[in-house]
């Protein structure tokens, strides 16, 4: 995203779940709306990862998207 990281990184990754089925599907409501809401992960130190609630994403400023191997 066009936006610095709280730690002043230039470059700004979010990590977001979202309910589409697929990466297709997903890049399918992205092209649809101008707004899409994720609910966001944040690393804990031990690699593991914890809910930080849901955030709007603005489409128009998402660089990439990668699906997960889940």
């Amino acid at each position: 995203m066009n936006m610095p990281s709280r730690s002043g990184v230039s470059v700004h990754q979010i990590i977001g779940e979202h309910p589409a089925e697929s990466l297709e599907e997903f890049s399918d409501i992205l092209n649809e709306n101008e707004f899409v809401l994720v609910e966001e992960f944040y690393n804990k130190n031990d690699g593991t990862m914890f809910s930080h609630g849901e955030i709007v994403l603005n489409t128009m400023h998402i660089g990439k998207v990668r699906g997960s191997d889940k």
